[in-house]
Protein backbone atom coordinates (compact mmCIF):
# COMPACT_ATOMS: atom_id res chain seq x y z
CA UNK A 1 0.00 0.00 0.00
CA UNK A 2 1.20 3.68 -1.41
CA UNK A 3 -0.20 6.82 0.15
CA UNK A 4 1.10 10.26 -0.54
CA UNK A 5 0.58 12.63 2.90
CA UNK A 6 1.59 16.76 2.86
CA UNK A 7 4.45 15.58 0.21
CA UNK A 8 6.11 12.43 1.80
CA UNK A 9 5.15 9.40 0.61
CA UNK A 10 4.45 6.57 2.62
CA UNK A 11 4.53 2.76 1.37
CA UNK A 12 4.27 -0.05 3.53
CA UNK A 13 6.11 -3.02 1.82
CA UNK A 14 7.02 -6.84 3.15
CA UNK A 15 10.59 -7.10 2.16
CA UNK A 16 14.54 -7.44 3.81
CA UNK A 17 14.77 -3.50 5.28
CA UNK A 18 18.82 -4.30 3.89
CA UNK A 19 17.51 -4.74 0.36
CA UNK A 20 15.56 -1.78 -0.08
CA UNK A 21 17.02 1.24 -1.97
CA UNK A 22 16.69 4.32 0.45
CA UNK A 23 19.37 7.25 2.18
CA UNK A 24 18.71 5.30 5.57
CA UNK A 25 17.17 1.82 7.34
CA UNK A 26 16.16 1.69 11.33
CA UNK A 27 16.94 -1.08 13.17
CA UNK A 28 15.81 -2.38 16.50
CA UNK A 29 18.77 -2.68 19.22
CA UNK A 30 19.22 -2.66 22.74
CA UNK A 31 20.30 -0.18 25.31
CA UNK A 32 23.80 -1.38 24.70
CA UNK A 33 23.67 -0.98 21.15
CA UNK A 34 24.48 -4.12 19.63
CA UNK A 35 24.01 -4.63 15.98
CA UNK A 36 22.48 -7.56 15.32
CA UNK A 37 24.55 -10.41 13.47
CA UNK A 38 22.29 -9.99 9.87
CA UNK A 39 23.51 -6.22 10.01
CA UNK A 40 26.91 -6.87 10.99
CA UNK A 41 27.54 -9.32 8.55
CA UNK A 42 26.46 -7.06 5.58
CA UNK A 43 27.77 -3.67 6.94
CA UNK A 44 30.94 -4.82 8.52
CA UNK A 45 32.81 -4.43 11.72
CA UNK A 46 33.01 -0.27 11.53
CA UNK A 47 29.19 -0.10 12.30
CA UNK A 48 29.76 -2.03 15.67
CA UNK A 49 32.55 0.22 16.55
CA UNK A 50 30.49 3.36 15.54
CA UNK A 51 28.14 1.61 18.18
CA UNK A 52 31.03 0.92 21.06
CA UNK A 53 31.85 4.72 20.73
CA UNK A 54 28.78 5.87 21.16
CA UNK A 55 28.16 2.93 24.12
CA UNK A 56 24.42 3.76 25.10
CA UNK A 57 21.18 4.70 24.36
CA UNK A 58 17.95 5.27 26.45
CA UNK A 59 14.98 2.85 25.70
CA UNK A 60 12.80 5.09 23.64
CA UNK A 61 15.52 6.88 21.64
CA UNK A 62 18.05 6.65 18.73
CA UNK A 63 21.10 7.42 17.56
CA UNK A 64 22.37 7.33 13.95
CA UNK A 65 25.77 5.87 12.40
CA UNK A 66 27.63 6.22 8.82
CA UNK A 67 26.48 2.71 6.81
CA UNK A 68 29.83 0.73 7.22
CA UNK A 69 29.95 -1.51 3.59
CA UNK A 70 25.65 -1.14 3.30
CA UNK A 71 25.26 1.09 0.52
CA UNK A 72 23.13 4.10 1.88
CA UNK A 73 24.12 7.03 3.72
CA UNK A 74 23.00 6.50 7.34
CA UNK A 75 21.77 3.94 10.00
CA UNK A 76 19.47 4.26 12.82
CA UNK A 77 19.61 2.95 15.61
CA UNK A 78 16.38 2.05 17.28
CA UNK A 79 15.88 1.49 20.97
CA UNK A 80 12.41 -0.49 21.14
CA UNK A 81 10.63 -0.72 24.76
CA UNK A 82 9.72 -4.51 25.56
CA UNK A 83 6.14 -5.34 26.12
CA UNK A 84 5.56 -4.71 29.93
CA UNK A 85 8.00 -2.87 30.63
CA UNK A 86 6.47 0.35 31.80
CA UNK A 87 5.57 3.64 28.98
CA UNK A 88 5.62 1.39 26.37
CA UNK A 89 3.25 3.15 23.93
CA UNK A 90 5.00 6.84 24.78
CA UNK A 91 8.80 5.41 24.37
CA UNK A 92 7.51 3.74 20.88
CA UNK A 93 6.53 6.79 19.86
CA UNK A 94 9.29 8.68 20.87
CA UNK A 95 11.77 6.29 19.27
CA UNK A 96 9.86 6.52 15.92
CA UNK A 97 9.55 10.20 15.81
CA UNK A 98 12.60 10.32 16.94
CA UNK A 99 14.39 7.85 13.91
CA UNK A 100 12.46 10.04 11.37
CA UNK A 101 13.85 13.77 13.23
CA UNK A 102 17.29 11.89 12.87
CA UNK A 103 16.81 11.24 8.87
CA UNK A 104 15.59 14.64 8.51
CA UNK A 105 18.52 16.43 10.41
CA UNK A 106 20.71 14.55 7.78
CA UNK A 107 18.74 16.14 5.08
CA UNK A 108 18.45 12.79 4.20
CA UNK A 109 15.01 11.66 0.86
CA UNK A 110 13.97 8.44 2.55
CA UNK A 111 14.46 6.14 5.15
CA UNK A 112 13.27 2.48 5.81
CA UNK A 113 11.74 1.45 9.16
CA UNK A 114 10.57 -1.61 10.70
CA UNK A 115 7.61 -2.38 13.30
CA UNK A 116 9.63 -1.18 16.29
CA UNK A 117 9.39 -3.90 19.58
CA UNK A 118 7.75 -6.48 17.73
CA UNK A 119 8.36 -9.75 17.82
CA UNK A 120 10.82 -10.71 20.30
CA UNK A 121 10.15 -7.61 22.25
CA UNK A 122 6.90 -9.03 22.92
CA UNK A 123 5.00 -5.55 21.45
CA UNK A 124 1.41 -6.12 20.23
CA UNK A 125 1.60 -5.58 16.29
CA UNK A 126 -1.83 -3.64 16.61
CA UNK A 127 -0.54 -0.77 18.95
CA UNK A 128 2.67 -1.02 17.43
CA UNK A 129 0.79 -0.08 14.14
CA UNK A 130 -1.32 2.68 15.63
CA UNK A 131 1.17 4.27 17.25
CA UNK A 132 3.85 4.29 15.23
CA UNK A 133 1.57 5.65 11.91
CA UNK A 134 0.05 8.10 14.50
CA UNK A 135 4.21 9.89 14.78
CA UNK A 136 4.72 9.18 11.23
CA UNK A 137 1.51 10.81 9.85
CA UNK A 138 2.07 13.83 11.99
CA UNK A 139 5.73 13.82 10.99
CA UNK A 140 4.71 14.24 7.23
CA UNK A 141 3.47 18.17 8.54
CA UNK A 142 6.51 18.98 9.58
CA UNK A 143 9.50 16.92 6.95
CA UNK A 144 11.42 19.43 4.86
CA UNK A 145 13.58 16.69 3.63
CA UNK A 146 12.22 13.37 4.03
CA UNK A 147 10.22 12.82 1.20
CA UNK A 148 9.85 8.30 1.31
CA UNK A 149 8.76 6.31 4.32
CA UNK A 150 8.77 2.70 3.78
CA UNK A 151 7.72 0.99 6.49
CA UNK A 152 8.93 -2.74 6.11
CA UNK A 153 7.07 -5.84 7.75
CA UNK A 154 8.34 -9.46 8.14
CA UNK A 155 4.78 -10.84 7.85
CA UNK A 156 1.33 -10.69 5.72
CA UNK A 157 -0.04 -10.89 8.86
CA UNK A 158 1.60 -7.41 10.08
CA UNK A 159 1.61 -5.92 6.81
CA UNK A 160 -2.48 -6.56 6.97
CA UNK A 161 -2.99 -5.10 10.28
CA UNK A 162 -0.52 -1.82 9.38
CA UNK A 163 -2.55 -1.23 5.78
CA UNK A 164 -5.90 -1.88 8.04
CA UNK A 165 -4.49 0.89 10.43
CA UNK A 166 -3.02 3.30 8.14
CA UNK A 167 -6.56 3.08 5.77
CA UNK A 168 -8.18 4.18 9.12
CA UNK A 169 -6.25 7.47 10.05
CA UNK A 170 -5.97 8.55 6.30
CA UNK A 171 -9.70 8.50 6.23
CA UNK A 172 -9.61 9.97 9.84
CA UNK A 173 -7.33 13.12 8.44
CA UNK A 174 -9.36 13.46 4.95
CA UNK A 175 -12.42 13.29 7.19
CA UNK A 176 -10.99 16.15 9.78
CA UNK A 177 -9.75 18.34 6.27
CA UNK A 178 -5.99 17.97 7.73
CA UNK A 179 -2.92 17.97 5.25
CA UNK A 180 -3.00 16.89 1.87
CA UNK A 181 -3.44 12.95 1.43
CA UNK A 182 -3.56 10.61 -1.91
CA UNK A 183 -3.82 6.85 -1.66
Amino acid sequence: MKAKVNKVTIQLVQENILSLAVQAVVTVTDTNLTVNPALAAKAGPSVQEACDVLQWCDVGSAVMTDPGDLPIQKIIHAVGPRWGEGSERGKLANVTIQSLRLAEQSRLKSIAIPAISTGILGYPVENCAKTMLTQILDFTFEARFLKTILICLDSPSAYSIFKAELTLQLDELKEAGEGEVSV
